[in-house]
C-alpha cells in the first residue's frame, strides 16, 4: 500500500511540475523581455538650426545677426556644429546629459553683463539644463529646454572670479529642422605642413611649373584622425599623406580633382577610412566616389560613374553617409572652391563584407 502510495505521489509531483513548466513558458510568451525606456535625452537629438541669438558676452568680437546661418546636430555621443558653408565641429558629450533644473541665480551671475534681450526665466513655467560636456572641456556647452523653446550656451572658464568658474560666452534660440542640413562642403588650401610632405612625396611631377602644393584637409579631419590631404593648384593633383607614406587621391587631368572628404568606420573594424570624391575627364568629365582603407593601406574605388558632372558627400550624422549630385561655386582655382549638394544619387554602405553604393530612395 505504501509503495502505491509513492508511485502515485510521484506521478502527481511529475504533473505539478510540468503544469508549472508551461505556466512559466506562458508567462514569458507574454511579458516579453521589457527593454529599458528611452532616455528623456533621446528626444532631444537630431538636427537644428539657428534661430536667433540671446545674448553674445560684451568681450565678443562676433554678433549672430539676423541671417546667420548655423546647424546644430545632437546624437548620444556628440554635438556637430556645421557652418554655412559645410564645415564641421564635432564636440564630444557625455553618454548621460546630467539634468538639472535651472538655478536662475547662478544663471543670471553667469552673465558678465545683464542684456534686456534675455527673457525673464521666471516665466517660463518648465526650466530645465543639461550639461553636454565634461566640466573640463573648453568650451563648455549646455543646452536649456524652456517649455517649447531649446537653448544652446557656450561657456567658458572664468578664471578671474574664484566664486564664479564659468561665465557665458555665448547663448542662441534653436529651431528643430524637419529637413536634413544642406550638403554643403569647402576646398580651402594653406601652406601648412606643405614642405614636410613634399619631402615625402619626392619626384612627383604635374608637367607645369607652377604647380603649388597646399595643404586642404579640413579642421574636423585634422583633429580625429591621421589623415593630412594635399592638393596642386594647376593641376588638381590630389594625394593622401598617412604614416609617412603618399597616396594618390583618385584622378585629376582634365577634371576638379578631389572634391568633398569624410570619416566614417563603415566597416566596423575601430578605424575610420578617408571616403572622397573626385573628377577628372578632358572632353568628358565624369565624377566618382572612392575611400582610403587604412588597414588595407589602398585606395578603393565605388563601382559608380557620375558623367557630365560632380558630387559631394553628406555626413548622415549616425555614422553613415550619402553622395549627392553637386554644383561647383564661388570657385576661385582647384584649392578654393564651396560646393553643394543637389540631389541624392546613394547611400554608402557596408554589406556582404564589402563598401558599395545602395541607390537611394
Amino acid at each position: 500500500m505504501e509503495a502505491l502510495f509513492l508511485k502515485m505521489l510521484k506521478k502527481w509531483l511529475a504533473a505539478l511540475s510540468a503544469v508549472a513548466c508551461i505556466a512559466v513558458i506562458a508567462a514569458c510568451a507574454a511579458s516579453p523581455t521589457v527593454k529599458e525606456p528611452p532616455k528623456e535625452t533621446e528626444s532631444l537629438y537630431g538636427s537644428y538650426r539657428f534661430e536667433k541669438q540671446i545674448y553674445m558676452n560684451p568681450l565678443s568680437s562676433f554678433m549672430a545677426f539676423e541671417g546667420f546661418e548655423e546647424y546644430y546636430t545632437f546624437t548620444e555621443n556628440s554635438l556637430i556644429i556645421t557652418d554655412t558653408a559645410g564645415n564641421q565641429r564635432k564636440v564630444a558629450t557625455a553618454g548621460e546629459w546630467q539634468q538639472s533644473t535651472v538655478d536662475e541665480q547662478e544663471f543670471k551671475n553667469s552673465l558678465i553683463m545683464k542684456s534686456s534681450d534675455i527673457p525673464e526665466l521666471a516665466s517660463y513655467k518648465e526650466r530645465k539644463q543639461y550639461t553636454l560636456t565634461a566640466p573640463s572641456a573648453v568650451p563648455a556647452y549646455r543646452l536649456y529646454v524652456l517649455d517649447d523653446e531649446i537653448w544652446l550656451a557656450r561657456l567658458q572658464a572664468n578664471t578671474a572670479n574664484i566664486q564664479q568658474s564659468v561665465y557665458f560666452w555665448s547663448i542662441f534660440k534653436l529651431a528643430r529642422l524637419d529637413e536634413r542640413i544642406p550638403v554643403k562642403a569647402a576646398i580651402a588650401g594653406t601652406r601648412d605642413n606643405v614642405d614636410a610632405f613634399l619631402s615625402l612625396q619626392q619626384d612627383f611631377k604635374s608637367g607645369s611649373d607652377r604647380d603649388t602644393c597646399y595643404n586642404i584637409t579640413p579642421e574636423y579631419i585634422k583633429e580625429n584622425s591621421d589623415y593630412r590631404i594635399f592638393k596642386y593648384d594647376t593641376s588638381a593633383a590630389s594625394f593622401l599623406l598617412y604614416k609617412d607614406k603618399v597616396y594618390p587621391l583618385g584622378q585629376w587631368l582634365g577634371g576638379f580633382g578631389l572634391t568633398s572628404m569624410a570619416l566614417a568606420d563603415l566597416d566596423g573594424d575601430g578605424r575610420q577610412e578617408l571616403y572622397f570624391t573626385y573628377s577628372w575627364g578632358s572632353g568628358l568629365h565624369r565624377s566618382h566616389a572612392a575611400y582610403f582603407d587604412p588597414a588595407a593601406k589602398q585606395v578603393i574605388t565605388l563601382e559608380y560613374i557620375r558623367m557630365d558632372g560632380d558630387m559631394v558627400l553628406a555626413d548622415n550624422y549616425d555614422g553613415s553617409l550619402s553622395v549627392f549630385d553637386a554644383t561647383l561655386s564661388s570657385r576661385r582655382g582647384f584649392v578654393d572652391f564651396d560646393i553643394a549638394g543637389t540631389g541624392l544619387i546613394a547611400d554608402i554602405v557596408y554589406a556582404n563584407g564589402k563598401i558599395s553604393l545602395k541607390s537611394g530612395s
